[in-house]
């Protein structure tokens, strides 16, 4: 009924327009569907950013693809990220709660604002060096750049986060790390893709 992958950094969750060559998680999910279910978007229930890596999962009948989707527009998946992060924490854990809104001036990108939606994100300090810490993330709340907008909106953006203020690096320093949801079976379980070592290392050095 679904997969669960592990999304290197760079590749696209699914196609922009009506055509693009470019690989994607939907392309490679196409040939694994089955019972009809079709589309571009097809099986495709969440998404990472391009530049964000770690585990997804995705969906291979119409029925699983309803049932994961309610999950996740119902807020009942517990989804857990790594990022590091420009500066030393004021507090070893905190929820930013801030409304997030479309930059008007900028379409691509989001931005805080009163007219937002709300948007909240937990987080935990999990090392940390004179530069960088590692940070555990979990929102609470699914929005478009959520961890990034939130990130640089406390003076702490995410490493090599270009779009949003951070310092440049060789990849986006954001892992989706773990999600913990209830598959159509009814069971609840829980979905691990080991942080990068990179990100360890950079708390190190």
């Amino acid at each position: 009924d679904c997969v669960v992958i592990n999304k290197p950094a760079g590749l696209l969750t699914h196609s922009k327009g009506a055509f693009n060559p470019e690989a994607t998680v939907a392309s490679w999910l196409q040939p694994r569907l089955k019972d009809g279910l079709t589309g571009e978007r097809a099986g495709i229930v969440h998404r990472l950013d391009r530049v964000t890596s770690g585990v997804m999962i995705c969906a291979k009948t119409p029925s699983a693809q309803q049932w994961l989707q309610k999950q996740f527009s119902t807020r009942r998946v517990k989804k857990t990220y790594y990022a590091v992060v420009s500066g030393l924490m004021p507090h070893d854990h905190a929820i930013i709660d801030m409304p997030i809104m479309r930059n008007p001036k900028k379409p691509q990108m989001f931005r805080i604002g009163r007219s937002g939606k709300p948007a909240t994100t937990e987080y935990w300090v999990r090392g940390d060096n004179k530069t960088f810490s590692l940070l555990e993330l979990r929102p609470t709340t699914g929005r478009t750049h959520q961890l990034r907008v939130h990130l640089l909106a406390i003076g702490h953006p995410i490493v090599g986060d270009l779009l949003y203020g951070g310092s440049d690096a060789d990849r986006l320093y954001l892992h989706a790390w773990q999600l913990e949801l209830t598959l159509p079976n009814r069971q609840r379980q829980s979905f691990t893709v080991t942080v990068p070592k990179a990100f360890r290392t950079m708390i190190k050095t």
